[in-house]
């Protein structure tokens, strides 16, 4: 063990250059890992810790309907029995707000939350300018507002805002709120109000969209006995009951899983640094085969041969992950000013113990595997080979090489599987790798044969290049893998986000509205008809006013699903969630029936139904099934008659889960929504909007222009992030491109020397250079461009379900960009190849 010792060190002090970038390859992937994994397990160990203040209470209580008599009934009796310390009642609704100014010609949709004076029962309200936040600010009608509200709205603190019919004054300004991370969608940004002045505002009227949520902190201990006690009675009224201890779960299994799924990304970087290893140990070990042959002649054994090497190959692998972890250190200390909260919760980013571990072992094991099988090869080198020009491989197969490379398949398999905790997940992913590193490999194979009329080309440099890219030692397949793999999932998700947002830029076409205005009351049917249709609004479509009611499934008799009960149809999958259902004569211009038959313009005795074909394919809906509907606490039966196909794209007429047949509903209290064409001026849009709101109040308007621009910076946002992933694949396929030109620069180097010698320039030799690195780019950029558009078609059908276009120019721009990017690191790299002078190198060999 000395001399292995003693030799391991000599070696890497030695060849320490080359080996360079042998850690950065790794410390890029560890790195990553270590990053993810601190940051998530932080995150996880901050909020699941502060659960109570992320859910405002031990327990919570919600429904979307006014508290019924017996509901209430039933919670006071049950909180007879467990008594809670605290209780805070909240209204939660979605409204217009404007400036009192009417020169201020403005309005926005915002959740209007009304909160008691109890709030928030844990957690913190920070204010702007660190003012303490007290209840006494909403009293007499004070608002809180976001900053950004402030400034679209123009207004300031001390000024008068209009919410319904009531003005209110602004009084803070809101930067974090705790209970806000189950919050879920926000269509607008958040005003806070007393709660009883919302309730005078005259916008919670009879079948208003609200959220009616009762926060409770109890004894220790008492959280989940009362949950327990609250969720039998009230499943069934439709009122959700969650504690502190769900929320925590949820979370932290939420945070696990994306853990678990990031880390896999730095998993597949630290694989591409394993690539490179190999790459690197393969022309390293053929280097070193006279030395190897040296040390067996003065008496080494093949064991103690192989022990020196994988000892470097540790210490090397030891470096990397070492580098890696100062890396995720430095990652960490830039992005903690720019995420210094999570969901309002101070959270102190750290490098944690377990991701140090994780990512190191994961860096120590990624380099033994892939060096492993390359450093076998040292066993079959003889002392003889000192003496001869050539060696003559060992007959028959090497079964000790081909159990490395089953042993190596089975840690990458078990290593994607620890990282996604799920052997399928890593079933797949390796799976998935080694498919696309089987479809590179195969491309480098089929080159040898494409190359074949390149190689009696008349131009010397392309027949040379040519004849270099196919000779046994070269490094193509390792620059086909990791360039491939980096044009895969940059150009790949390039499409996926040109697509996506495409099919945005369709939602706005000419005949397509990009305003709802919705809560419209029966009796402001005809007044709000009226202004949508004065032409000095500048809407330019006629506007069609749809009955809509809240409605939810509480039982289906079907020939293929039978649910007797609301928490049979819970467990339906989305089946139980509520519906916005409408009632009408005839199909819409976006609607074709697909089964049975859709009814005439006459009104029926008997409710009928016609479903979209997601519900027939989802809850297993189909022709003749009964389905009893909850429709503001009344039930209603109905046969479904037809099922139809939607174009959700067309949203002239909405888009409808359930349609009705006119006649039963007819009487039932109903709101009416308004889709439209608003105008295209930014102010008149403006001026539409606030004419709205100042005759009907309680009427809001949701602008989907408004809308497609928040999700389209969601859109990008993602996409720059996973943009940022191929990145990292690409600069790690760099590292390895560079790596492999430097450990075959002897080669080129002498070859260079004879080639000068015998006339040729340092032209010459440079577009030599060229042509093979060029047409290295082209085929691994080829190869994962196009595989890239297989990619995002996959996603847009199956994830996403929009139209795919091929957009075959990003195809063009990531080939174009391979290209350059191999040639201009390959010239780069073999600089010194071209600058030295042959009779140096003559005289060296």
């Amino acid at each position: 063990m000395p001399f292995i010792f003693r030799m391991a060190f000599r070696e890497t002090r030695a060849a320490w250059k080359r080996l360079a970038f042998f850690f950065l390859c790794l410390s890029i992937g560890v790195g990553s890992i270590v990053t993810l994994r601190s940051v998530i397990q932080t995150v996880r160990h901050t909020l699941t810790r502060e659960s109570r203040a992320l859910l405002g209470g031990d327990l919570s209580l919600s429904t979307n309907r006014p508290w019924d008599p017996k509901v209430r009934d039933t919670i006071d009796s049950t909180l007879a029995s467990i008594p809670y310390t605290a209780r805070a009642d909240e209204l939660e609704t979605m409204s217009m707000v404007r400036p009192e100014d009417p020169e201020k010609q403005v309005a926005r949709l915002v959740e209007l939350v009304g909160v008691q004076q109890a709030y928030p029962l844990y957690g913190t309200v920070t204010l702007e300018g660190g003012y303490p936040y007290a209840h006494g600010l909403l009293r007499d009608h004070g608002a809180l507002l976001r900053r950004d509200l402030l400034v679209q709205l123009d207004v300031g603190i001390g000024e008068a805002i209009v919410i319904g019919d009531r003005r209110f004054t602004v009084r803070g300004v809101i930067t974090a709120e705790p209970g806000r991370s189950t919050g879920g969608f926000s269509f607008g940004s958040r005003v806070f109000v007393d709660f009883a002045d919302l309730q005078e505002t005259g916008l919670i009227t009879y079948g208003s969209r609200a959220s009616y949520r009762v926060r409770l902190k109890v004894a220790d201990g008492a959280a989940d006995r009362l949950a327990s006690s609250l969720r039998g009675p009230l499943r069934s009224q439709f009122v959700s009951v969650r504690s502190f201890r769900s929320t925590e779960n949820r979370l932290s299994d939420n945070l696990v899983r994306a853990e678990n799924y990031l880390s896999l990304v730095g998993l597949v970087i630290v694989v591409l640094g394993g690539v490179g290893v190999w790459s690197v140990v393969r022309v390293f070990v053929h280097q070193k085969i006279k030395a190897v042959a040296v040390l067996k002649c003065v008496g080494a054994t093949a064991r103690q041969i192989l022990g020196i090497y994988v000892l470097q190959v540790l210490g090397m692998g030891l470096a990397g992950s070492l580098a890696g972890v100062g890396f995720a250190g430095a990652a960490l200390w830039w992005l903690r000013p720019v995420i210094d909260t999570t969901a309002g919760i101070a959270t102190p980013y750290a490098l944690t113990g377990a991701a140090i571990a994780q990512g190191a072992g994961i860096g120590l094991l990624i380099s033994l595997l892939f060096a492993l099988v390359p450093l076998l090869d040292v066993r079959h080198v003889r002392p003889s080979l000192l003496l001869r020009a050539a060696e003559r491989p060992p007959h028959g197969p090497d079964w000790v090489k081909r159990a490395a490379i089953v042993s190596v398949g089975a840690g990458l398999v078990a290593l994607a599987s620890w990282q996604a905790a799920s052997l399928r997940i890593g079933l797949v992913l390796s799976v998935g790798f080694a498919a696309i590193a089987l479809i590179l490999h195969g491309a480098g194979l089929l080159l040898v044969k494409v190359m074949a009329p390149l190689q009696a080309s008349r131009r010397f440099e392309v027949r040379y290049a040519a004849r270099r890219v196919v000779r046994p030692g070269n490094q193509t397949r390792a620059i086909l893998l990791t360039v491939g793999l980096g044009a895969f999932l940059v150009v790949g998700v390039r499409v996926l986000q040109a697509n996506l947002l495409n099919e945005f830029q369709l939602d706005l076409r000419p005949n397509t509205p990009d305003m709802f205005v919705i809560d419209i009351q029966p009796d402001q049917e005809a007044g709000v008809r009226a202004l949508l249709s004065d032409s000095a609004n500048g809407v330019r479509t006629q506007a069609n006013l749809i009955p809509v009611l809240r409605a939810r499934v509480s039982r289906v008799q079907g020939a293929r699903v039978q649910l007797e009960s609301y928490e049979d149809v819970r467990r339906r999958g989305g089946l139980g969630r509520e519906y916005v259902i409408t009632y009408r004569p005839g199909l819409e211009a976006n609607e074709t029936v697909v089964e049975g038959h859709f009814w005439d313009a006459s009104p029926a005795e008997r409710p009928e139904i016609s479903i979209e074909e997601g519900l027939r394919d989802r809850a297993g809906l189909s022709l003749g099934d009964v389905v009893t509907f909850d429709i503001l606490g009344r039930s209603v039966e109905a046969t479904v008659t037809s099922v139809r196909r939607v174009d959700w794209a067309d949203a002239r007429a909405g888009g409808f889960m359930f349609v009705f047949r006119p006649g039963p509903l007819d009487s039932a209290p109903r709101m009416f929504i308004a889709p439209i064409k608003g105008p295209a001026d930014p102010v008149a849009r403006a001026r539409l909007q606030r004419a709205l709101t100042e005759r009907f109040p309680n009427v809001s308007v949701v602008d989907v222009q408004e809308i497609l621009a928040s999700v389209s910076k969601v859109v990008s946002d993602v996409t720059f992030a996973v943009t940022v992933v191929g990145a990292l694949v690409l600069f790690s396929g760099i590292l390895i491109l560079v790596g492999s030109i430097s450990m075959t620069k002897f080669q080129r180097v002498y070859e260079a020397a004879v080639l000068k010698t015998l006339g040729a320039t340092t032209r010459t030799v440079a577009l030599l250079l060229v042509f093979e690195y060029a047409l290295l780019g082209f085929i691994a950029g080829g190869i994962g461009s196009l595989g890239a558009l297989g990619l995002s078609w996959g996603v847009s059908r199956y994830a996403f379900d929009v139209p795919w276009t091929p957009l075959p120019g990003y195809v063009a721009a990531g080939l174009a960009a391979s290209i350059a990017l191999v040639t201009v690191v390959g010239l780069a790299a073999s600089l010194d190849v071209l600058r030295r002078k042959p009779l140096a190198t003559l005289r060296a060999e």
